[in-house]
């Protein structure tokens, strides 16, 4: 047997630190919950979900949806340890965003550890205006972005999938603005009668001509 071979294969080895390492051999709880642990090991059976020291484990209990990184943590000020809803790791690409670039679009700190989000990038895409026509124009609220559709997937099918250069619009439009995003509905006012339920539009309180100038306004809105 060559050393070649010998040194080579250790795909199949471990050591018994690494063992005891996994398994968190010597860990002994803590004498009380709370304490401090940021600077602690991450605990491999937490995220398993077999941890049995619970909140007395000396090791951090990480949890996966935790995307943000707690900026009272960065100063040292956190007090929620295991139970913060934010992450407690030094993750640049985790970071919070700036709130002085988001707020005055601008940040003086060259060495500003937070991240400088462009605000054009929060504007969504208008969906209407992708699938044609947007009756708001300029005053949209939204993107407006002038892509190139692709004519394939008009038609009904396009090869290229996602990685299409051109435009794939979606045929499905979002909920109107009646529906907020917790799922609840808006309380709609009529403005003609006061009474709650309709829009003036479609109020029977309303004549007949005034409806009607009501709806060619709307048309050219």
């Amino acid at each position: 047997m060559t050393m070649e071979y010998i040194v080579a294969n250790v795909e199949n080895v471990k050591f018994d630190i690494e063992v005891a390492l996994e398994e968190q051999y010597g860990a002994l709880p803590l004498p009380f919950s709370g304490m401090d642990k940021s600077i602690a090991a991450v605990c491999e059976f937490y995220p398993r979900g077999n941890c049995s020291k619970s909140s007395a484990c000396p090791f951090r209990h990480v949890r996966g949806d935790r995307t943000i990184v707690c900026k009272h943590w960065l100063r040292g000020l956190c007090k929620k340890g295991d139970q913060c809803e934010f992450l407690h790791e030094y993750d640049m690409s985790k970071m919070p965003e700036c709130y002085f670039y988001s707020r005055f679009n601008a940040c003086h700190n060259k060495e500003c550890p937070f991240l400088h989000i462009d605000p054009e990038s929060k504007i969504k895409d208008c969906p209407w205006y992708d699938r044609g026509f947007c009756r708001h124009g300029p005053n949209c609220r939204h993107r407006h972005v002038r892509r190139v559709l692709c004519m394939n997937y008009l038609a009904g099918f396009c090869s290229d999938g996602p990685d299409c250069k051109f435009m794939h619009p979606r045929f499905e439009l979002p909920a109107t603005d009646i529906q907020q995003k917790d799922g609840k509905k808006l309380v709609i006012t009529c403005h003609y009668c006061g009474e709650s339920g309709h829009k003036a539009l479609y109020c029977n309180k309303m004549p007949a001509e005034i409806r009607e100038v009501q709806s060619k306004q709307d048309e050219f809105r």
